[in-house]
């Protein structure tokens, strides 16, 4: 995506952006969008289990399709609290594209910005600030983003170690360098 297409992204998540800063107080009577939880509860369930290819094509259809609500929700201006930037932000973090994933991070900082709080934000900041990293063949910064090779063995995606600290990965709720490495011991040795 070119710089045009990043900015007319941050222009379209800006007024989204105001609205939920000028709308805080009704967000605590109507705290978030029903449509955009459900997005979330189809993508996260989607996951669960094992998968294999067959079901993943089955997905990415499935995906694809939950992408364009979230764009129809943001676009019709229903998009307003940090659970809802979180929420559109996870559904958009699995898209195939590096606008996808340039739109899930600006969501995702919306949301950690709007709840500094929020593990989870913080954590999405990270991961998808890693998944955009990564898919423009670059080194990511944070730890989160893993391949699994086709003999089962699990692997950091290339990471790199200089980008931020391990302060700074814990203000983002990721795992430190030695955190990172340790899950990929566990998750090899949990699929043996």
């Amino acid at each position: 995506m070119g710089l045009k297409k990043f900015i007319l992204a941050l222009v379209v998540l800006l007024p989204a952006c105001q609205a939920a800063d000028n709308q805080q107080s009704q967000n605590l009577a109507n705290p978030h969008n029903p449509q955009l939880q459900a997005l979330v509860n189809a993508d996260q369930a989607d996951r669960q289990g094992p998968l294999d290819d067959a079901l993943w094509k089955e997905i990415s259809l499935r995906d694809e399709q939950r992408r364009v609500a979230v764009r129809a929700e943001l676009a019709a201006g229903r998009v307003k609290s940090a659970l809802d930037f979180y929420n559109a932000a996870l559904v958009m973090q699995h898209g195939p594209t590096l606008e996808d994933i340039r739109m899930a991070h600006a969501m995702a900082t919306l949301a950690s910005d709007l709840d500094p709080l929020d593990r989870s934000a913080r954590w999405l900041k990270a991961a998808s600030w890693d998944r955009m990293m990564t898919t423009q063949k670059k080194p990511q910064w944070y730890g989160t983003q893993y391949t699994r090779d086709a003999d089962g063995t699990w692997a950091l995606l290339p990471l790199d170690e200089s980008a931020v600290t391990d302060e700074q990965r814990i203000e983002l709720a990721a795992p430190t360098l030695a955190e990172a490495r340790k899950r990929v011991e566990n998750m090899d040795s949990a699929g043996r």
